[in-house]
């Protein structure tokens, strides 16, 4: 048996045999390519309306206010999109405690809280293989080895896809559809190779970064490879009783920090029970997805005076590249193009794993007709 031979039966043998499993994370990954977008359009047709044209949100001042009557185990966090109606977000960690009317302080319902827990399913189906949206420690090993073996096929298919002779009218054929083919087999051979070859890297690329999800060794790899040391900043102390100067509003630090920083899009910072000498804001000038484009901007209490700024580059190497591969995985660190090239990679992944079967379903067929002679 020939090197490339060898290649070809590990190819589509490993690939009849997680078939199934690629092809429910493709089609979810699909499903959930513009997940951030669909649920914050079901969120904004959840936002309460403005009273009056020029209704104005109430003070960051009131909203602290009521965020601190809320029992917490630790400072609340607060946080709004730059929306005009959009609600407040009061948390306690990662527990959300509430949504309040930007206008009135009210407590309201979760804003596209049906989107969100559906969607929320569906990647849990994608990662876990779960319908209930919890996790499953069976269901995050079997997605992993699938990983795995389609990391394998995307490897082993680009050598596969060589021809045997490397001639210009070779490399031709295998990189241009045509319309017409003499039969399905041949059209699902084109369509296997050739849309194969294009994805591949991007599939790679977002079949490689999965690994982080599936399993811990990655990340623990990464971590003895890079440094994980940070940058040290500034920490927020509690401000003597003696002071006579008083700590400036919350509401006069966010306009400060607002002026200086006209294209955020959201904001969120905590709500301390004691006076400190810092606030601390949490800026996103992106679509969220986008680690490269938030900072943290650190304003004096007293002088409302920029003290330092956090941004991506202070970070560890470890914690940027972490970072960079939660969102490379599904596109967002690139925007929406990102998305799209993730989400259009998802789709062709797919079709490969049809045509794959496809094939190998004719050549056991032909296989068993050969026998039957």
């Amino acid at each position: 048996m020939t090197f490339r031979k060898l290649f070809f039966w590990f190819h589509l043998i490993i690939g009849c045999s997680a078939a199934i499993f690629i092809f429910l994370m493709s089609f979810t990954g699909v499903a959930l390519t513009y997940e951030r977008q669909v649920i914050q359009s079901a969120q904004k047709a959840n936002f309460p309306v403005a009273p009056s044209k020029n209704a104005s949100r109430l003070a960051l001042d009131k909203i602290v206010f009521i965020a601190k009557s809320y029992p917490t185990k630790q400072a609340s966090t607060i946080s709004f999109s730059k929306q005009h109606n959009a609600p407040f977000v009061i948390k306690d960690g990662r527990k959300t405690l509430a949504y309040l009317n930007p206008f009135t302080g009210e407590e309201i319902a979760e804003p596209g809280q049906g989107t969100r827990e559906f969607m929320g399913k569906v990647r849990a189906f994608h990662r876990w293989l779960t319908l209930d949206g919890k996790f499953s420690e069976t269901g995050r090993w079997v997605n992993g080895i699938a990983n795995i073996i389609f990391f394998l096929l995307a490897l082993t298919g680009l050598y596969l896809w060589l021809p045997s002779r490397f001639k210009k009218r070779a490399f031709k054929q295998k990189l241009i559809l045509t319309k017409e083919h003499p039969s399905k087999q041949a059209r699902n051979y084109q369509w296997h190779n050739t849309f194969g070859f294009y994805m591949a890297p991007i599939l790679i690329v977002v079949i490689f970064t999965a690994f982080f999800f599936s399993f811990k060794w990655p990340g623990k790899t990464l971590e003895t490879l890079v440094s994980t040391s940070t940058k040290s900043f500034p920490k927020a102390v509690a401000l003597s009783s003696q002071i006579t100067l008083q700590p400036l509003t919350t509401q006069q630090l966010f306009i400060n920090v607002s002026k200086a920083n006209p294209d955020w899009n959201t904001i969120s910072f905590s709500a301390p029970n004691k006076a400190l000498s810092l606030q601390i804001f949490d800026l996103d000038m992106g679509n969220g997805g986008e680690p490269q484009k938030k900072k943290s901007v650190y304003l004096d209490t007293l002088s409302g005076e920029l003290v330092a700024e956090k941004t991506f580059d202070d970070y560890s190497t470890y914690r940027k590249i972490r970072n960079y591969i939660r969102f490379l995985h599904t596109g967002e660190v690139y925007g929406l193009i990102g998305q799209t090239i993730a989400g259009i990679a998802s789709l062709l992944a797919c079709l490969l794993v049809y045509t794959g079967i496809m094939m190998s379903i004719r050549r056991w067929k032909n296989s068993r007709a050969k026998a039957t002679v």
